[in-house]
């Protein structure tokens, strides 16, 4: 348990994580507790928290898994070294970064969630929370299991082909979740829902702040109802396409330096 646990603290430890995925989705937070809910009824105040915290733990999750792909980088150029002549199996390498995202990705919702349920419920003047905790707590352990192979292949694929490719590939996870989060609160995207990852995350947490089905689309109130499995379903399909696709890659893995990866 040890390489798990130096690693689950260098990520959480990370200033930059702590930065722009912890300091700065509280500003957010802030902006659309007292900012941007001026307009806002008290009959929708819980849909429109939970639609905050979808967005908002999705962000966040995506910062970190940024940070690991980074971490996974200067890991990766002696990788390839260490799983052959020492006792590093890619096995425990990757047991070990599955519960080092899972268990950030945990502690940082649970951290997301104090602010939104905290900040939301003293402007609406009322107690705003999960309903079923348990999906809750699903929907940040798949969190974890769908954006580590996410970010494993991201780097991979720089190994083998440009590391100089790793600063724009890094960044994608963070750029997807901004895409699709605040996509999902202004455009009708139908059943593209369950065939996106990331929305499927992001209303599964949604979906915790009621015993009830919420829309399918947050802007169509009146239309069809989520199905919370077909979202379940779709974060574990591609969790395991990408798991797969990973691990695979991972057997390919050769020594680079990390000194291709400057640009001049």
């Amino acid at each position: 348990m040890k390489l798990p646990l130096i690693l689950t603290k260098r990520l959480l430890l990370n200033p930059y994580a702590i930065g722009w995925g912890i300091a700065f989705m509280y500003f957010w937070i802030a902006m659309g507790a007292f900012i941007e809910s001026s307009s806002v009824p008290k009959s929708r105040a819980v849909y429109y928290t939970a639609g905050w915290y979808g967005v908002i733990v999705l962000l966040s999750t995506s910062t970190f898994a940024t940070s690991i792909a980074i971490m996974i980088y200067y890991q990766s150029g002696g990788l390839s070294f260490l799983t052959r002549f020492s006792k590093l199996t890619p096995k425990y390498y990757l047991l070990s970064l599955y519960f080092v995202m899972i268990v950030t990705t945990i502690i940082v919702s649970a951290l997301m969630a104090v602010g939104v349920i905290s900040f939301f419920s003293y402007h609406f003047g009322e107690t705003i929370e999960p309903k079923n905790w348990g999906l809750f707590i699903l929907d940040m352990i798949l969190s974890g299991i769908f954006y580590l192979p996410l970010a494993l292949l991201l780097e991979e694929l720089t190994v083998v082909t440009s590391r100089k490719l790793s600063s724009a590939i890094s960044f994608i996870p963070l750029v997807f979740a901004y895409l699709f989060g605040f996509s999902y609160l202004n455009i009708n995207l139908g059943n593209v829902v369950y065939y996106s990852p990331f929305i499927s995350i992001q209303v599964i947490g949604m979906q915790s702040f009621f015993s009830k089905p919420i829309p399918l689309n947050y802007s169509d109130v009146h239309g069809p109802t989520l199905n919370v499995d077909y979202s379940i379903i779709s974060v574990v399909v591609w969790s395991i396409v990408l798991s797969v696709a990973s691990m695979l890659l991972f057997r390919r893995l050769y020594y680079k330096s990390l000194e291709e990866g400057r640009i001049l």
